[in-house]
């Protein structure tokens, strides 16, 4: 069955999306201070004398854009000077900046964590909501604008300057609040056919066992 966005949007309580010119802004223009966060270098400890802190690296940034905290790792940085400023706060998004680009939303439990070396970190001013940014980012679109602006071709790789000169998508609040609306009837419906796909697999197993006497 095909769903429209409309649609999705109708089914909890929103108002359909009419199509508009796109608006773009500088990266940069959305962020505090304008600026990108570098991540701080981490490392196993050097000493049993090291403080170790909980860091976030890319292994972390999980495919559905939240973070993984199974993956979350316990390790030294380098240079203390850079503590404070990898510290994450809840609402910023994490991104790598090599390799296959990947953005994840920090929440609560990644407040006060370090970013590792190769992420950076996107805090949205007031008005820019970051779990729209991190669906931007992850989805192919997203992807494609960050690797134009990557060099290497083996193992692209993305600096700062050219990330912060990115041209993203800038929504009204009601296109911001429509769009909310849609992601989270689909997270609805992705959730169901999981567990429909869950419950068909099992429904197959119980008829080879049944039929056959034998379970794989």
């Amino acid at each position: 069955m095909v769903i429209t966005i409309n649609e999705l949007i109708a089914n909890v309580g929103g108002e359909a999306m009419t199509p508009r010119e796109r608006r773009t802004v500088l990266l940069r223009d959305l962020l505090v201070g304008g600026r990108v966060i570098r991540g701080a270098h981490t490392g196993t400890p050097a000493s049993e004398r090291d403080t170790l802190y909980p860091v976030v690296g890319i292994r972390a940034l999980g495919e559905d854009g939240a973070v993984d905290h199974t993956a979350v790792e316990r390790l030294a940085v380098r240079n203390e000077r850079d503590i404070e400023r990898a510290r994450i706060r809840a609402g910023d998004v994490l991104l790598s900046m090599r390799g296959q680009f990947r953005a994840a939303r920090a929440d609560e439990t990644c407040e006060g964590s370090i970013l590792s070396q190769n992420l950076v970190i996107l805090r949205f001013r007031h008005g820019t909501d970051p779990a729209l940014m991190t669906e931007y980012f992850n989805s192919q679109g997203g992807r494609d604008a960050l690797a134009a602006l990557a060099r290497g071709s083996a193992l692209p790789i993305l600096s700062i300057m050219a990330l912060e000169t990115l041209e993203v998508p800038a929504p009204g609040d009601e296109t911001q609040k429509n769009l909310a609306a849609c992601l989270a009837a689909y997270r609805e419906y992705e959730a169901l056919a999981r567990q429909e796909a869950s419950l068909t697999a099992r429904i197959k197993e119980a008829l080879v066992a049944d039929y056959l006497g034998v379970r794989r």
